[in-house]
């Protein structure tokens, strides 16, 4: 079973910080449980060589579980913003999405917990932040010792002492 790990909070967003490691992207758990009714999920994955439904099937599951705001990451993260896109295109308020081709790992992840922010009309039930890893266990623990000290995180990568 692949169970959510509580990481702790952002005192910027005030939102709870989670992360979910799956071996492929048919692992997402169902329930997602989070506090708030909406999340913010970031995606490290390497999707070069998943099919088109896998990932509509991935988007509609988080949508489902209140995703409102979805970053991509990693390999192809492009295809997989324009399908998440496809997947939402018809829900009121927008869901916002971004994709980080070019950034490093902690670009993105540093773009996910202090610039993504969704729709005005999710703000008040958006209490959490969600990076999900799949098949890379290396970025999972990169992602998970980043979350946990934001402090250092953000002197890094800011390039700050």
């Amino acid at each position: 079973m692949v169970a959510l790990q509580y990481i702790g909070r952002n005192k910027v967003s005030e939102r709870e910080l989670f992360s979910l490691s799956l071996a492929d992207f048919t692992s997402l758990p169902d329930p997602i449980s989070l506090p708030g009714k909406h999340f913010i999920a970031f995606l490290a994955a390497d999707a070069t060589n998943i099919d088109t439904e896998t990932l509509q099937k991935f988007a509609s599951r988080l949508l489902d579980a209140g995703c409102v705001y979805f970053c991509a990451w990693g390999a192809d993260c492009e295809r997989v913003h324009d399908i998440f896109d496809d997947v939402s295109l018809s829900i009121e308020p927008v869901i916002m999405t971004t994709w980080h081709s070019t950034d490093s790992l902690d670009e993105a992840l540093w773009f996910f917990v202090y610039n993504a922010y969704p729709d005005d009309g999710y703000s008040d039930a958006c209490r959490s932040n969600l990076a999900i890893t799949v098949g890379h266990p290396e970025w999972a623990e990169q992602i998970g010792k980043r979350l946990a000290d934001l402090d250092t995180f953000n002197r890094d990568v800011l390039g700050e002492p």
